[in-house]
């Protein structure tokens, strides 16, 4: 078993993709007005357009980005340019070594230096 896509609801396709597109700075390997999939190693990551009434902040899913401590801060620049805050910060923290984001969607997201 293997996780095939992971994906975000969004209320606006526009504005979640140009996020999302900017900050992994690469294209989506499929785009249409419902459906934005990136292609992050094995794994899909994709935005669904919430037109069907759903009332939602964020969501409960929290994907995370793992770096090597230095391009974490280059990608941490790069998400706060483009719009996101912090939520959490838990780099200088050696249990945790990580940060929390929120996008301009509302979705967290973690970066971390946690290798195994």
């Amino acid at each position: 078993m293997r996780i095939r896509t992971t994906y975000l609801k969004v209320s606006d396709m526009e504005r979640g993709s140009a996020f999302w597109e900017n900050l992994l700075e690469r294209a989506p390997n499929r785009r249409s007005d419902k459906w934005t999939e990136f292609s992050l190693g094995e794994v899909r990551f994709g935005l669904l357009l919430n037109d069907f009434g759903d009332e939602f902040v964020g969501s409960g899913c929290v994907p995370v980005f793992e770096f090597d401590v230095s391009a974490l801060h280059i990608f941490l620049d790069r998400a706060k340019a483009f719009g996101a805050t912090v939520a959490l910060d838990g780099l200088n923290n050696e249990a945790m070594k990580s940060i929390v984001l929120v996008s301009p969607d509302g979705h967290e997201f973690e970066l971390c230096a946690c290798h195994d």
